[in-house]
């Protein structure tokens, strides 16, 4: 697989060939003429192309250019094809470029290069019916850490029951829900404790082994940096509640 983010200058005319993920061509300086499914169009700055997996394309290029590609974006669904090939950039868009092209052009992880990519989601008009497929794959995860919180659960394992990569699963879980798989699933064991140090006489270190955590301690620690209470705390507050 290509980079998620490159630079590169197109020269003289390619032959059409396909890609099996999604691309975007986001011209920096320069133009290109670029032919997507036999639509073609000269292509500048502030303005971009996006290429949807297997759609035959090629390029001419007559003049200097340096192009911004970013190669299969976590949002765009390799099954969903965009309506829109070709399309002009807001100023917000052209604002970010410079700061994407300056990630290619220097050694940065993968996770910072996701995250960066999260904004330019949202500045492009990535095809619409990803929302949906997003919505179900995060139903899907939200019900694997419902079903499996008690027990270690791994987020990479996590992304994979849903087909999804880590960086994949973290985007599309804090666009949907705010927050980060890990954040839903220690939100997930805290609504368990609160239930069951409501409900039952257990002791800490039982609930703690009950809803996933190693000792009370971590469960403890947890509780009062969200809650702002301990659990015993809480624990006689929800029984003074009951009593009144």
């Amino acid at each position: 697989m290509r980079d998620s983010i490159e630079i590169i200058t197109y020269k003289e005319t390619a032959h059409s060939h396909v890609h099996h993920h999604t691309q975007i061509v986001l011209p920096l300086q320069g133009s290109l003429f670029l032919e997507v499914e036999n639509s073609q169009r000269l292509v500048q700055a502030g303005q971009a192309c996006l290429i949807s997996t297997d759609y035959a394309h090629t390029h001419l290029a007559k003049g200097d250019n340096r192009c911004l590609i970013i190669n299969n974006l976590a949002c765009w669904n390799k099954d969903i094809s965009s309506t829109d090939t070709f399309i002009t950039l807001s100023p917000q868009a052209q604002a970010y470029l410079p700061f994407l092209s300056s990630l290619a052009q220097y050694q940065t992880s993968p996770q910072t290069q996701a995250n960066a990519l999260q904004l330019i989601e949202c500045l492009l008009p990535i095809p619409q019916e990803t929302i949906y497929q997003g919505d179900q794959r995060i139903t899907l995860a939200k019900q694997y850490l419902d079903a499996n919180f008690q027990t270690p659960c791994s987020i990479n394992e996590l992304a994979q029951h849903v087909h999804l990569s880590h960086s994949q699963l973290t985007i599309l879980f804090k666009r949907h829900l705010g927050i980060t798989p890990k954040q839903y699933l220690l939100k997930r064991r805290l609504t368990q404790a609160q239930h069951l140090l409501e409900t039952s006489n257990k002791g800490l270190e039982d609930i703690a082994l009950a809803v996933g955590f190693h000792d009370a301690s971590a469960l403890s620690r947890l509780f009062t940096k969200q809650l702002g209470h301990s659990p015993g705390q809480y624990r006689e507050a929800a029984r003074a509640a009951i009593c009144r």
